[in-house]
């Protein structure tokens, strides 16, 4: 048997603040924190997501540095405020 580690606490070296409208209420530390936060989108369908949620889960078992997630979790972001803002 094989245990696989999962890296829970990582963190990025800058934090990425998210929130709805002109506040940035809720800070998102590393890639654990950036899934969680994804799973409350409700456009889950972008190359964004989809890419922003795999290298999160691959910085979480060790495939790449968990700051090669980071950006693309900020593009999946921008790309939730869009679509939530076409919504309204």
């Amino acid at each position: 048997m094989s245990i696989i580690a999962v890296g829970f606490s990582l963190r990025w070296k800058v934090p990425v603040h998210v929130g709805e409208d002109a506040r940035l209420s809720r800070k998102v530390e590393g890639p654990a924190d950036a899934l969680r936060h994804l799973k409350t989108f409700s456009y889950k369908s972008g190359a964004n997501y989809r890419r922003a949620h795999d290298l999160c889960q691959l910085a979480l078992t060790g495939g790449i540095h968990s700051e090669m997630c980071r950006k693309p979790f900020i593009a999946a972001c921008a790309d939730e405020d869009a679509h939530r803002s076409e919504d309204d």
